[in-house]
């Protein structure tokens, strides 16, 4: 008896602190997060919005089809949210913001910016933007 209260309790313990550290981690993500219409390369534009039935979560809508976004844990330091059902990720920089298909491996909006990314983007010094392929190539 005394076994098993020690292990409900700590089971209880558990399902009640674990979620609010990380439902905390969701929200810090979610305050990055550039909202409001979007326009992307090829004039595509994309609209994004907080969830108003779940707090932390996002609505994004391209065309006709809308996702359902997640913010996820980014080692890189660029926000990501995801939509786990139908594989969508969108990742955003301080420049810019891209959605991806992962399940077909596939682009979907390339060059997305806010109002917000442009202006950071024009401030954003012109040498500091290396080219990937010149910084890791082998000038031999």
């Amino acid at each position: 008896m005394r076994y098993s209260l020690l292990r409900w309790f700590s089971y209880a313990l558990l399902l009640l602190v674990w979620p609010v550290h990380a439902f905390d981690d969701v929200l810090a993500i979610a305050a990055n997060v550039h909202t409001g219409m979007l326009v992307c390369e090829n004039r595509k534009t994309i609209m994004l919005w907080p969830d108003k039935a779940l707090s932390g979560r996002f609505v994004l809508k391209m065309n006709k089809t809308v996702f359902r976004m997640k913010p996820m844990h980014s080692d890189s330091g660029a926000v990501r949210l995801e939509d786990e059902k139908n594989g969508a990720i969108w990742i955003q920089t301080p420049e810019k913001s891209m959605l991806l298909d992962s399940r077909r491996s596939k682009r979907l909006a390339d060059d997305c910016q806010s109002p917000a990314q442009k202006t950071a983007a024009q401030q954003f010094p012109a040498f500091a933007r290396t080219n990937l392929l010149e910084a890791y190539s082998n000038n031999r």
